[in-house]
């Protein structure tokens, strides 16, 4: 994945003092016209499990056309969304109200359109906290509601009047999942994921540019820094180590894990990454009452 990695540098979501003393955060990237932002949660909920961690990617969806000139007239052909995966948060386990708390830290922070969320196991308690009105004690704020865009007895679980319908539900089936990984396959081949550099490039070049991490004492703080860049390489490290079968009775690819490697990274990222396939669709549609494809089967 070396051509993917041209990303120089991150989005960092803000730290608690910076917050509470109203810092503006000074990694924020402004949006561009037409861009949506999305915050891609694999969820898991065992401790101390080490191939079971919470995965939240932040990522870009950036639309791209290309125009051509037919006769006297230019024709702009629409190329869908070019995705950059611009941070990474792992969270071991854990408790359900601190994983919704930091789902919706990074969907303020990152200024996210949508989270797109895992509803295996415990996710579903996580999205009854995403739904009602929560407090965020370290940064003393106060959350409003967040509600299912595409499962109606999803949404109706907690019922908040005006609630923002932004969370994409992801219930996972072996079909899906095929499906989720093909797209991911297509999109890598295609060109269209950015991730960000490697980091030993980054050690070198873009680190060195940033005043905290260059003049840090503590260990945590120059790892804050350098956490995007090493989530990256687990990513890719993580994607490559996958074992990928195709079923000969149903065509259905199976992708699974080498002995104790992860694929937490790979299911947040191929997650958020069919998403924005559906916005693609959305994107070419001329209808504009077009209606998103639900995740799951039923």
């Amino acid at each position: 994945m070396l051509r993917q990695q041209k990303i120089l540098r991150p989005f960092y979501p803000r730290r608690t003092i910076d917050v509470l003393s109203n810092k503006k955060n000074p990694f924020d990237i402004p949006k561009q016209i037409g861009e949506i932002r999305i915050v891609a949660c694999d969820m898991a909920f065992v401790e101390g499990k080490k191939n079971d961690n919470s995965i939240f990617s932040c990522i870009r969806a950036l639309p791209e056309s290309t125009t051509h000139s037919v006769g006297d007239k230019n024709i702009s052909i629409d190329n869908g969304y070019r995705r950059q995966v611009t941070y990474m948060d792992s969270v071991q386990g854990g408790d359900i109200d601190m994983q919704a708390i930091r789902i919706r830290q990074l969907f303020e922070d990152f200024h996210a359109d949508y989270i797109v969320l895992d509803m295996r196991n415990g996710g579903i308690g996580v999205y009854d906290r995403l739904a009602k009105v929560m407090y965020d004690d370290d940064r003393q704020i106060e959350y409003s509601p967040l509600k299912c865009m595409n499962d109606e007895s999803i949404a109706n679980r907690v019922k908040i009047p005006n609630a923002n319908s932004c969370i994409f539900a992801v219930i996972a089936s072996q079909k899906l999942n095929s499906e989720i990984a093909t797209t991911l396959k297509t999109t890598l081949q295609d060109n269209k994921l950015d991730l960000l550099i490697p980091y030993n490039k980054a050690l070198e070049e873009q680190l060195p540019k940033i005043d905290e991490y260059r003049t840090a004492t503590e260990l945590s703080d120059q790892l804050f820094y350098e956490r995007p860049y090493l989530e990256t390489q687990e990513f890719i490290a993580e994607t490559n180590g996958l074992l990928c079968e195709r079923k000969e009775q149903t065509g259905i690819i199976v992708v699974s894990e080498r002995g104790s490697n992860c694929k937490d990274r790979y299911t947040s990222v191929s997650y958020g990454n069919y998403f924005i396939s559906l916005l693609e669709q959305d994107l070419a549609s001329s209808n504009d009452n077009y209606d998103y494809v639900a995740l799951y089967d039923s």
